[in-house]
This record gives structure tokens, C-alpha cells and sequence, in this order.
């Protein structure tokens, strides 16, 4: 508890650069709007129709199964460094979580959603 104190000055600092650095170039900052500086930038290209136009599903498919995927390669890293020390139970749980995931990825390729061409 008594190096608590540290942390606490460690986080009202940070937030005192952040907030402070917002604040500040809030004050000093120059406030001319225009038509054009408010006009949404995409790389020099003019912007034709609606923002709000149709998606395809399957790139929010691909990037469902990227998430699942990336964590799954965040849990596994520091589980195969130490799954030497952990013994028997942790190969254990390990291949049950590898399992998990294989039966979801077969499911993914089974409902067509890593299938681009249609």
C-alpha cells in the first residue's frame, strides 16, 4: 500500500501532459474555419455519392475471424514459453483451446466466410 502513492503521481501526470497538451493547443491554436478546411480529406480525391453507401458482409467476416485469430496468437505465445514448466495440464489445456479454434475456423470455411470470389 505504501508504494501505491507512486502510481497515483505516475497517472495525475499523465493525464496532465495529455489533457494538458489538448487544453493548450486549444488556447494558442488558431481558430480560422473555412468551407474547405471543414471539406473531409481522402488522399486528394473528390468524393462522389453518398458516405453511408452498402458494405459487403464478408470483409466484417474476414475481420471477425482476424480478431479471433490475432488473440488467439496473444494467448498462445506466452502459454508455449512457459508450457515446459506447467506440465501435463497445461499441454492439456492448450490443445483443447487449439481445438476450440480449429472447430471454429472448419465452421468459418464451412459458411463460406473466407470464400472471396463468389
Amino acid at each position: 500500500m505504501s508504494e501505491l502513492w507512486k502510481l497515483g503521481i505516475m497517472l495525475v501526470v499523465g493525464l496532465l501532459v495529455a489533457y494538458g497538451g489538448i487544453l493548450v493547443s486549444l488556447v494558442l491554436g488558431p481558430r480560422r474555419p473555412s468551407k474547405t478546411k471543414n471539406y473531409p480529406y481522402e488522399s486528394g480525391i473528390q468524393i462522389k455519392g453518398n458516405a453511408h453507401g452498402k458494405v459487403a458482409i464478408k470483409y466484417f467476416l474476414v475481420a471477425l475471424i482476424f480478431l479471433i485469430f490475432d488473440v488467439e496468437a496473444a494467448v498462445l505465445f506466452p502459454w508455449a514459453v512457459k508450457v515446459g514448466d506447467l506440465k501435463l495440464i497445461a499441454a492439456v489445456e492448450g490443445g483443447i483451446f487449439l481445438l476450440i479454434l480449429i472447430v471454429a475456423y472448419l465452421y468459418a470455411l464451412g459458411k463460406g466466410a473466407i470464400k472471396w470470389l463468389d
